[in-house]
């Protein structure tokens, strides 16, 4: 009904497109996945052998997508390092990788057990608000500082 009607819709929410009969006669219908809203689009194309030709690109622009879908940026390492660092390495210099150390397990896990041994841990603390996180967060313990409880997760150096 209204010409300027415009949608865009990705084809990973398509579920179907096919030509069906309508109170305005033939019109290609889209309908969406459930997920999308499950809309169901109709649109009249006038001459018959134009709706036609747009159903029959739209179910191969379709095929083709759903075959090799292009779900994000594809990128390669190579291609990357030599983006960045192409003035300073030229083609016959490999390229060297620095190993990654690893920092000696230590039971971090300890320090969360001892937060939470007082048997209090199902009551909530007032909320404050954190300058360094800039988050309200529940208030911590006496004794505790948000640094240690962060060295719960173990972190590795470069």
């Amino acid at each position: 009904m209204n010409e300027n009607f415009n949608i865009s819709l990705p084809y990973l929410q398509i579920a179907s497109v096919k030509i069906r009969d309508s109170r305005f006669g033939a019109a290609l219908v889209v309908e969406s996945r459930a997920g999308s809203g499950a809309y169901v689009l109709g649109f009249r194309i006038d001459p018959l052998s134009r709706l036609h030709n747009v159903a029959k690109e739209l179910v191969s622009m379709y095929e083709i997508h759903s075959a090799n879908p292009e779900l994000g940026v594809e990128f390669s390492v190579t291609e990357l390092v030599h983006f960045f660092f192409q003035p300073a390495l030229s083609e016959s210099e490999p390229i060297q990788m620095e190993e990654v150390e690893e920092i000696e397990n230590e039971d971090h896990a300890g320090v969360a057990s001892a937060y939470y041994s007082d048997g209090h841990e199902s009551e909530d603390r007032p909320p404050i608000y954190n300058n360094q996180l800039g988050l309200a967060i529940e208030s911590i313990k006496d004794g505790y500082t948000l640094t240690s409880l962060w060295q719960i997760i173990p972190f590795t150096k470069v």
